[in-house]
């Protein structure tokens, strides 16, 4: 059996050592001595192997160690630990790995320093410099967008922008709030697309795409796209007339509408607006029968009739009316 020359104790392993002496003598492991983190000082994102993270000064130190590690075949490392020597993130660390070698456990350690180096990333350099290659512009047809539409358009746009943190072209560059509508300026042309097919999935409506030559790289033609997202004339709450029914709008991320007269579902395809939510007045029945209900007018408080709509009503029931032609609508409330 073969013996260590230190210490004459059995070599059960391929060392020329037992791993005691071997530890003593030998590197098991390597780091390099000073570890440098690159930190951007706008986003605080690491710089690990190329790539820009969203992560830790720990767990970034973490990948660092891991990426300067090596260990000799012989050491199978179970577990490793990084302590700070001195205070603050910046200073002195002990790096300790255990393990095992040739069977027996062991534990050793190295000391190293931690540097941090500043430097911006190319996302914080990119949008600081104004770059973008895709425009979103948010319009409706024939109105004003409403604040509870651009509270979602401003909600989905944080969460892709939040999804894709780590994507170097995920931010925006500016917003230009126009008379008629709004434009937000993104550094990525894909982050664009999606947010546009988004809002117009939440919201309803259509998106036109378009897109011009900025410039050539490499030969070839780069271009900055357009997503104009079309907002529907209609909202939800909005009096429509579709293809002779006079309609509630139930919703407008579907299409979907309910014939005042019927209570049946209505596809909209080529709805004309008659009249805004906030133009419908609040009434009260004063008397109904199978065919015709009978309202106080909002404004003259006269008894005006109008056409039953199919759902029971009773004297003292709070309804909405609105005029159109010659004729009142008397809508329930619960459709409103």
């Amino acid at each position: 059996m073969k013996r260590c020359p230190v210490c004459g104790k059995p070599i059960k392993g391929n060392l020329e050592m037992c791993p005691e002496c071997y530890v003593e003598r030998r590197d098991v492991f390597w780091l390099d001595d000073i570890i440098e983190l690159v930190k951007c000082p706008r986003c605080e994102f690491f710089k690990i192997r190329g790539r820009w993270k969203g992560i830790s000064f720990e767990d970034a130190l973490v990948e660092a160690v891991y990426s300067s590690l090596r260990v000799i075949p012989e050491f199978k490392v179970e577990d490793v630990f990084i302590s700070p020597l001195t205070r603050g993130e910046v200073g002195k660390y002990a790096v300790r790995l255990e393990g095992s070698l040739d069977g027996e456990f062991i534990s050793v350690e190295k000391v190293v320093e931690v540097r941090v180096r500043r430097e911006v990333c190319k996302r914080c350099s990119r949008e600081a410099g104004g770059y973008y290659e895709s425009i979103v512009q948010i319009r409706a047809d024939g109105r004003k967008i409403s604040e509870e539409e651009l509270e979602v358009v401003r909600g989905i746009i944080e969460r892709v922008i939040e999804r894709e943190r780590e994507n170097q072209k995920a931010f925006i560059s500016k917003i230009v709030e126009r008379k008629e509508g709004i434009d937000y300026y993104f550094g990525d042309r894909n982050i664009g697309k999606k947010i546009s097919r988004l809002i117009a999935d939440e919201l309803g409506g259509k998106i036109i795409e378009s897109k011009k030559i900025h410039t050539r790289k490499d030969g070839q033609d780069v271009y900055r796209f357009t997503y104009a997202v079309r907002l529907p004339a209609y909202r939800k709450g909005d009096i429509v007339e579709e293809n002779g029914r006079i309609c509630v709008v139930m919703s407008q991320k579907l299409g979907k509408a309910v014939s005042i007269d019927s209570g049946e579902t209505v596809n909209l395809r080529n709805p004309k607006l008659i009249a805004r939510r906030d133009e419908i007045m609040e009434s009260v029945v004063v008397s109904c029968d199978e065919f015709v209900v009978e309202v106080l007018h909002p404004i003259t408080q006269q008894v005006v009739q109008a056409i039953k709509p199919k759902i029971d009503l009773k004297p003292g029931d709070t309804v909405f009316v609105f005029e159109h032609g010659e004729r009142i609508y008397v809508i329930p409330k619960e459709l409103i």
